[in-house]
């Protein structure tokens, strides 16, 4: 597998998410694409893209501007991966958010979509953010107002 390849499927990756569209996000996966939210002491579950798609498309319209930077990349082309170092910064109803993260994706034979997606976060952060985020979501769905 080559390196530019494998980089540009990377680099496919993350303009799906700075594109902020569920078929973006959901462009660059293989149909048995398998996302993994880690550490596992947030106890999050394995995600196929139906599951993916049923967990991450309706919190998303919650993020304006969303936009990951990537700060370092690694690609090793013998097991058709590349892990990357990165940070999220988007606003959301309650006010700035930011992120850091370490993402592997391993890629299909072909290099040319991810099979398996290995994202860390910032497991404090994104607990706490991501709870509140739900809580005001569930509160708006239900008429309550922001949630702040």
């Amino acid at each position: 597998m080559s390196h530019a390849t494998l980089l540009s499927t990377a680099q496919m990756a993350i303009e799906g998410y700075n594109t902020w569209t569920p078929e973006s996000i959901m462009s660059f996966r293989a149909p048995d694409c398998i996302h993994y939210i880690l550490p596992s002491s947030l106890n999050r579950p394995l995600l196929d893209n139906e599951k993916f798609a049923a967990y991450f498309v309706p919190i998303m319209p919650a993020f304006k501007d969303f936009h990951v930077t990537v700060h370092d990349t690694i690609v090793d082309e013998a097991a058709r991966k590349v892990a990357m170092r990165a940070s999220s910064t988007a606003t959301t109803t309650l006010g700035p958010y930011n992120n850091e993260y370490t993402l592997v994706l391993h890629m299909t034979e072909d290099g040319s979509k991810v099979e398996k997606f290995y994202e860390f976060v910032d497991s404090a952060y994104s607990a706490d953010y991501m709870k509140r985020l739900r809580d005001v979501i569930a509160n708006q769905q239900k008429g309550e107002g922001d949630g702040r």
